[in-house]
């Protein structure tokens, strides 16, 4: 069976909610760039700083270990979180 490389997921930014197939294989730094790269062609801006947060299970995602090592599938729900100082506000 050979290994899935992209995963199905939805991403809640500011009052959006999207649906995106992104890569498993990158860490979560890695697809914070894509995401503003990619977004930013469709006009969606994310915060300068900012963190990514699963929704519906309790995750925590180290920015530099790649998504394969995390029980995510289809269907999980990220959330952009953004930093203000030490502070996080959804």
């Amino acid at each position: 069976m050979a290994e899935r490389t992209m995963i199905n997921i939805e991403l809640h930014v500011n009052e959006q909610i999207l649906d995106l197939t992104i890569p498993n294989q990158v860490s979560s730094n890695r697809l914070k760039e894509l995401l503003v790269d990619s977004l930013s062609l469709v006009n969606i801006e994310l915060p300068t700083h900012f963190s990514l947060e699963v929704k519906n299970k309790p995750i925590h995602l180290d920015e530099n270990v790649i998504l394969a090592k995390y029980p995510l599938a289809d269907g999980d729900q990220l959330a952009v979180k953004e930093i203000i100082g030490n502070l996080e506000e959804h």
